[in-house]
């Protein structure tokens, strides 16, 4: 029975691992868990009896044949040093740590490497999960990865010069809207005596009855602004503000997010000497 490794245990990794097994992809026995902090496990254990807890990096590395870095970004070529010796020529190893490169990950293991961008909201089944292989990677174990992140989420494979703008617009995104939408409703309590659970109630049903309408009715935004704004009315009055408004607002924002991955890959780089 082949093991799939998790090494670290944050958000992402639990979201990953619940998930799979909630699904019955995988089972207990099939999945081995490896981190630092020992303590955040207990509740790991309590819910799935049977899953597997590694001593080490190094015992993870030795067991499974598919294993998850998913440690933070500075944290990925220290996590390889340490396991290098004890990967096999079939391993297979998938990083989910941002602004870490394929190109990275192979000077240090030239074998079969899988980066994944995942997002929060495959806790509830849902979003898309960001993939591209490199070369090295069989057509086998591909699909393997593949059909695990299917049971959780959307698979879009993509070029990898696209992943970070791919993980503003899926990932990072679930707390862009929720920072968007959580400004709006402050708005609403300004203007009105509404309670602030009021207002967001309203605002969180609405928002998933919107989302439920464009992927359900397979509309465009454009297509429900034009059902929703009649002309002269006082939807379209909004509509021209945000239009006005927004365009500045998510150019600043993605200048940012992407001025933040190359501060981030260029320190990468450095530590995997992979600099331009």
């Amino acid at each position: 029975m082949e093991k799939y490794g998790f090494i670290g245990y944050g958000s992402m990794a639990s979201m990953l691992m619940d998930g799979f097994l909630k699904t019955k992809i995988l089972q207990t026995g099939q999945v081995m868990v490896s981190t630092r902090t020992k303590s955040r496990l207990e509740d790991l254990v309590e819910k799935w009896p049977g899953i597997n807890l590694a001593e080490n990096n190094m015992q993870l590395a030795k067991e499974c044949k598919y294993i998850f870095i998913c440690v933070k970004p500075l944290e990925v070529k220290g996590v390889l040093d340490e396991i290098i010796d004890f990967l096999g020529s079939d391993t297979h190893l998938i990083s989910i740590a941002a602004c870490v490169t394929i190109k990275d990950l192979e000077t240090v293991f030239p074998g079969q490497i899988t980066k994944v961008i995942p997002t929060f909201i495959s806790e509830v089944g849902e979003g898309i999960s960001l993939v591209c292989h490199n070369s090295q990677v069989s057509e086998v174990n591909k699909d393997n990865i593949e059909k695990l992140l299917n049971t959780i989420s959307t698979v879009s494979i993509i070029k990898e010069e696209n992943f970070e703008i791919g993980a503003d617009l899926t990932s990072c995104a679930v707390g862009f809207i929720a920072g968007i939408f959580q400004e709006f409703v402050e708005a609403g309590v300004r203007q009105s005596s509404l309670t602030r659970k009021e207002a967001e109630q309203m605002v969180r049903s609405t928002l998933y009855g919107t989302a439920k309408l464009l992927c359900e009715k397979d509309i465009s935004f454009n297509q429900t602004i034009d059902r929703v704004a009649t002309k002269g009315g006082i939807t379209e009055e909004g509509v021209k503000v945000l239009q006005k408004g927004l365009p500045f607002v998510f150019d600043t924002l993605l200048d940012k997010t992407l001025g933040k991955h190359d501060k981030v890959k260029a320190m990468v780089r450095k530590q995997f000497g992979t600099e331009l």
